[in-house]
């Protein structure tokens, strides 16, 4: 119930007043029908006053503020299917209709793309449209900017949401964040960016089997759509190389596109076993007509099946000969690359069933590679078995790497007493560059994460206030906290010599308590060069010094930085800025100078067995002895370490990581720290059956894999055969989708049909997504299940914002329609956008219940207080009469004779004394005046009074009383009865 700037939340609790006013009447009546009718008057009045309070509380009343500001929120489509002049035109049609605005209304501007963004919050300070960060524009998500553009609006302002796109979106649901606009009482009005691409070739799909043979020629069916006949010519890459796709073994062809789409076959023969890419590539010929470019590319993955393949990294053949020696006569194909050949994409590790790493460190490989081999691992069920060595685990950087989640053990073991530690001093210097500050913190971060907790590192730098200073003190890594807080603060001033720097580098890593000692600097180099005393005492103190000249002014700046490193022992690297991304990866191998000391190397010792019974070390009941190995931890969890060293450090150790297995060995294969092993009979066995174990497994069953895209997702269809070709049922599938984004997705496969399974994965994304079949085959007759892993990939080339050829304003009217909005086209003065119709004005309250209870219980008090408390008013008046109706002469006289006669009264009895008062004369009356005499008569006769009632006994005062009491009551009721 409303009552203009008040209303009541539970009007019917007034409905209580029809039964509480009659009886505060008849309450009243009985309560004090002894009173006056004054007094009844008056609690009847503060009775009814007290119910009514009390109603009122219960009725909720609130005070009702009505807003008048109007808040208007643009969506800005800023995606890639938009054109640019389209976008800068809506732009300027935002800025122009402001001028209609009222003062108190408030404009603000979001962006939609792959996601949303907030220009400008709302607000009446809002001029202009200013596009800051917009994100990734290659995917439109309207309903994300929609939901953004209704938590922004403000909650004391009707709301309107204007909304400028083509209507294409590739990411949630409009319609579903209008039904939520809906909801919330704010209407959407739309602006249609219209525009249709007359003149385009966009390639569909790559269409190749999932899976094939080795030698199986297979087809590849390229499919494009043309807006109208296009020419252009048409080449088709297999793992980027041209295939032959004309008669005379053309790289490619000359096409002609007719209007709709077009399906061009194109043979190929698979020679080498692995995955294979193929990809379509249409080029228009000039004057032909392609407006986006972007999508005229599709490609495609085919996995050839072959025999299993391990691929084994090693820098050293060399030292790697005996194992390789071990992989050919057990059977299995090896194919052998350094760390610069390495794969550099998620299919080619895919290739390999496994993957050996021998004596292998970090910084040879960059952060992407370490990624997808773990992801090779995780997501694939690809195998890894790592072989240690002076440059592996903890020794080789691996530490705070991706892949060390991979790895059965820790590679930053606990501290302990017997286990020397590095010290590493940093020296940061001046980074002239644009980002050059990030970069210089991303790589003292990085070279920190290098090394383990036990370790000393020490940052020193040069301030403006403080010059050189230790930013950091040498002190243990710990948990790396407050080294990395240190790295945030540094200032990167420029340093104007070096020799102070080197002083206290030199000092603070003299006094650490470490066995290997060494200092980084990164500098432009021109700082003033430290003397040669003072590079003599690194050199004494054996204390390395690695320089990296990086933005440096000229050849004398860099030949004073390699002269510093030679001078010392260390290494010098001059860094272009085109090898900025370099920088991270050379302070993780400097980093790893200090980590030598997690190398143990000693007697040889017999390594302990653990009685597991993993399938690696079946039948292996002792090993040779070893005489080194690099340290590491034992995992806890699922991990088994099957052999242990000294201090019950681990030596191998296997366990599951995802789908994948892999195999932690922390000495190494060669005849550093193992000759035993090289001669030891069962040297070939113990190798086969780690990298055995490790193999992506193969089932007996044949299964043939293909995929079918629908839009954002992919239909995975399986079927599986026996050895006789015949279909087999009630095999059980599961498959694992590893996306581009690095998640991983798992989906079961329902079965259809005979030997027939099928799911459905999500695709939405542009990208090569892998799929990793897992199955298992019952083989009956009590014969153990077969068990093995199908792979196959779906490759999106382009996000699906480059499909669109023309708008969706049928998609955008619904949503108007739908909120209650406008179709909006022309001028901005005409679209009305400050105006008030069809918008319901945001009202807030504010209860007020509380205070009517309070007033509700200091009425009841003073009702109390009415019928427990007589108050004459008659006295109290009086009272504030007598008190100030005289001066304050007469009342200091009065009560000076007061005294007077007191004082002569308090005499004892006895003889009469000597008069010692003071008796005045009636010449000396005369002389005072009439006005002096007066107050000392009435003060003597006041004396006489009081003298006379304490003569009187006390109950004569209760009659006066008594009477007085009388008198009152008829004066209070001259009608009532005067008995």
């Amino acid at each position: 119930m409303i009552f203009g700037a008040f209303q009541l939340d539970r009007p019917l609790a007034l409905l209580l007043l029809v039964i509480v006013l009659p009886l505060i009447f008849l309450l009243v009546s009985k309560t004090i029908a002894g009173g006056g009718r004054v007094a009844r008057r008056f609690a009847i009045f503060v009775r009814v006053l007290v119910m009514l309070l009390l109603v009122g509380a219960l009725a909720e009343p609130q005070l009702r503020d009505e807003s008048e500001d109007l808040a208007v929120t643009f969506v800005l489509d800023a995606s890639r299917s938009v054109p640019l002049d389209k976008q800068q035109a809506m732009d300027s049609w935002v800025e122009g209709s402001l001028d209609g605005k009222p003062d108190g209304d408030r404009l603000g501007v979001l962006t939609a793309a792959e996601d949303a963004y907030v220009q400008s919050l709302p607000s009446k300070l809002v001029q202009t449209v200013e596009r800051r960060y917009v994100g990734g524009v290659n995917g439109t998500d309207l309903a994300g900017a929609v939901r953004l553009a209704l938590a922004v609006s403000p909650a004391d302002a009707a709301a309107r949401i204007v909304l400028a796109s083509d209507g294409n979106e590739t990411a949630g649901s409009l319609l579903a964040a209008a039904q939520a606009a809906l909801a919330a009482g704010v209407p959407i009005d739309v602006f249609p960016l219209k525009y249709q691409i007359v003149g385009e070739v966009r390639a569909d799909r790559m269409v190749v089997p999932a899976t094939a043979r080795l030698g199986q020629t297979v087809t590849a069916r390229a499919v494009l759509t043309a807006t109208r006949p296009t020419r252009g010519r048409l080449a088709v890459l297999v793992d980027g190389a041209p295939a032959a796709v004309g008669a005379d073994g053309e790289a490619s062809i000359e096409v002609e596109l007719d209007t709709g789409q077009n399906a061009f076959n194109v043979p190929v023969t698979l020679g080498t076993a692995g995955p294979k890419r193929f990809e379509v590539v249409f080029e228009p010929l000039e004057g032909s007509g392609d407006a986006v470019l972007e999508n005229n590319r599709a490609e495609a993955v085919t996995f050839v099946t072959g025999r299993g393949a391990v691929l084994v990294l090693a820098s050293d053949t060399e030292s790697a000969g005996p194992f390789l020696d071990a992989m050919a006569e057990s059977g299995i194909a090896t194919e052998v690359r350094s760390f610069e050949q390495a794969p550099t994409a998620l299919t080619g590790w895919s290739a390999y069933d496994a993957v050996v790493m021998i004596n292998q460190a970090a910084y040879d490989y960059s952060e992407a590679q370490q990624e997808q081999l773990r992801r090779y691992v995780h997501d694939t069920g690809g195998g890894l078995v790592m072989i240690g060595g002076p440059e592996s685990y903890g020794a080789g950087g691996w530490i705070g790497s991706p892949l060390e989640e991979a790895l059965p053990v820790q590679l930053d073991p606990p501290q302990r007493q017997n286990m020397p530690r590095g010290a590493l001093a940093i020296v940061v210097h001046s980074v002239e560059l644009a980002q050059g500050v990030f970069y210089g913190k991303l790589t003292a971060n990085a070279a920190v994460d290098a090394l383990s907790t036990r370790d000393l590192v020490g940052i020193i730098e040069f301030e403006a206030l403080r010059g050189t200073v230790w930013v950091h003190p040498m002190a243990e890594v710990g948990d790396r906290q407050a080294v990395r807080r240190s790295i945030n603060r540094l200032q990167f001033g420029d340093m104007p010599d070096f020799a102070p720097s080197f002083r206290l580098g030199l000092q603070g890593l003299r006094e650490a308590n470490a066995g290997q000692k060494h200092m980084i600097i990164i500098s432009d180099g021109d700082p003033s060069s430290p003397s040669a005393s003072l590079l003599q005492e690194f050199r004494d103190a054996n204390i390395s010094v690695t320089t990296i000249s990086f933005a440096s002014h000229g050849g004398i700046d860099k030949r004073r930085m390699r002269l510093i490193a030679e001078a010392t022992g260390g290494r010098y690297y001059d860094v272009s800025n085109a090898q900025i991304a370099q920088l991270p990866q050379i302070f993780i191998k400097e980093a790893q100078t200090v980590r030598r000391a997690l190398i143990w190397e000693g007697d040889p010792f017999a390594p302990l067995v653990e009685p597991t019974g993993a399938d690696p070390m079946r039948g292996i009941r002792s090993v040779p002895p070893l005489s080194g190995y690099v340290v590491t931890h034992e995992r806890a969890g699922l991990a088994q370490t099957t052999l242990r060293g000294p201090e019950n450090d681990p030596i191998s150790a296997i366990w599951q990581h995802g789908l994948g297995k892999v195999v932690a060995f922390t000495s190494d294969a060669a005849s550093r720290w193992s000759p035993d092993w090289v001669v030891w009979p069962d040297y070939g066995r113990f190798w086969e059956q780690h990298v055995r174990w490790a193999m992506r497994p193969s089932g007996a069953a044949d299964v043939r894999v293909r995929t079918e895209q629908r839009g954002d997702k992919t239909l995975v269809i399986a079927e599986a055969f026996d050895s006789e070709g015949e279909r087999v049922p009630f095999a059980m599938f599961e498959v694992f989708s590893a996306e581009p984004d690095g998640d991983l997705a798992r989906s079961a496969m329902r079965q259809v049909g005979p030997g027939r399974f099928e799911a459905e994965v999500d695709t939405e994304d542009a990208g090569s997504y892998l799929l990793s079949l897992q199955y298992e085959v019952p083989a009956g007759d009590g014969r153990a299940a077969s068990r093995g892993v199908a792979q196959a990939a779906v490759s999106k080339p382009f996000a699906d914002e480059f499909r669109a050829l023309e708008d969706n304003e049928a998609l955008l009217a619904q949503v108007a329609a739908l909120t209650g909005g406008r179709v909006i086209t022309g001028a901005p003065q005409a679209a009305g956008l400050w105006s008030r119709d069809g918008l319901e004005m945001p009202v807030s309250t504010q209860p007020v219940w509380l205070q009517a209870m309070l007033a509700a219980v200091i009425v009841f008090l003073l009702d109390v207080a009415v019928r427990r408390v007589r108050i004459d008013l008659r006295v109290i008046f009086g009272g504030f009469g007598r008190a100030f109706g005289r001066s304050k002469e007469t009342q200091s006289a009065g009560v000076d004779a007061l005294k007077q006669v007191r004082g002569r009264r308090s005499k004892p009895a006895g003889p009469a004394p000597a008069p010692t008062t003071f008796e005045p004369t009636a010449e000396e009356l005369a002389a005072a005046g009439d006005g002096s005499a007066a107050p000392i008569e009435r003060a003597q006769a006041k004396a006489v009074q009081q003298d006379t009632e304490e003569e009187e006994g006390g109950m004569s005062r209760l009659m006066r009383a008594k009477r007085r009491a009388m008198e009152e009551r008829r004066d209070d009721d001259p009608d009532g009865d005067a008995s």
